[in-house]
């Protein structure tokens, strides 16, 4: 196979209320996955914590083409599902993403585990991208009850935002594979955390920017010198955002995507670190315990990563 075809990246000029991150682009590839080579696109974006936008990798998904709004409000319509602490039919919830608009958002159906929705949908997505892979997330001999990956469904209408500028919890990486609509995301590398505002405690992973599309640069000054790039993912289309990259989304058209996590050996050690003080909030002694096993554990994975 040829090495990564890499094209100008999706950049959009940035809203008039973001003018500060526009910066230099920074640039984010496109991956066409029917001529990846898979050692190059380990190397440079998953290990090298790059993003990149992978074209071609969801094609063998019956959802991509099959999951529209109308699937989901005629086949699932009378499911129950809560949206910012309200209960909502889903056929009424979709009809009202269908009217959405950016002067009138609909609220955003969002952060959904997959796993909980009715099983005959997770053939629709199986199995995932190779994109995502390797994901040590997924190893049997990871030490917990339980997947470690999250999958996750979001639908949303014209306008929606997602609440918080962020980075995925425990730094993992995140794969967001687009199958309805087109999205825009907002993207900042780590080391323009400290403009970002990060939160403390259990928050250190989320800006403390209420509102990223229209900043307060008097209480939140060092924002100005943000950079960021802003990029189009549409149907079909897959967004790497590396473990520790900041990003959040504003819906362009109505949108359904869904989301993994992952790690592998550019995130690990962020992650075993991120993952041990997790557990030492309930036992020092297994965190304490745990960390060799960890660090054999992604040494042992790393061997067999292409």
């Amino acid at each position: 196979m040829s090495t990564p075809t890499l094209d100008s990246p999706k950049v959009l000029r940035p809203h008039a209320a973001t003018e500060p991150v526009s910066g230099p682009p920074r640039g984010i590839p496109v991956v066409r996955w029917g001529e990846c080579d898979r050692s190059a696109y380990i190397r440079e974006h998953l290990d090298g914590l790059r993003p990149a936008i992978v074209q071609g990798a969801l094609d063998h998904w019956p959802a991509l083409g099959k999951w529209t709004p109308e699937f989901f409000r005629d086949r699932y319509g009378q499911l129950e599902v809560t949206v910012d602490g309200a209960r909502w039919r889903l056929d009424a919830l979709i009809q009202r993403i269908l009217a959405s608009s950016s002067k009138n958002p609909a609220p955003y159906l969002r952060n959904q585990p997959l796993p909980a929705w009715p099983r005959e949908l997770l053939a629709d997505i199986s199995p995932l991208p190779e994109c995502t892979r390797p994901n040590y997330l997924a190893s049997p001999l990871f030490p917990a009850r339980g997947s470690q990956i999250a999958l996750e469904f979001y639908l949303g209408g014209a306008g929606a935002v997602f609440p918080r500028l962020h980075y995925d919890y425990r730094h993992t990486h995140a794969f967001l594979m687009q199958l309805y609509g087109t999205k825009e995301y907002l993207v900042f590398a780590p080391e323009q955390e400290p403009c970002l505002y990060p939160g403390s405690g259990n928050e250190s992973n989320k800006s403390s920017i209420p509102d990223i599309e229209n900043v307060d640069l008097a209480r939140f000054p060092l924002y100005a010198r943000a950079r960021g790039t802003r990029i189009l993912l549409h149907a079909g289309e897959t967004l790497f955002v590396p473990g520790g990259w900041w990003h959040t989304a504003r819906i362009v058209t109505t949108s359904i995507t869904v989301s993994i996590n992952g790690a592998s050996a550019g995130n690990w050690l962020a992650f075993r670190n991120d993952y041990r003080a997790s557990i030492a909030q309930r036992s020092r002694l297994r965190a304490a315990l745990l960390a060799p096993y960890l660090d054999v554990l992604g040494m042992l994975l790393s061997m067999f990563e292409t």
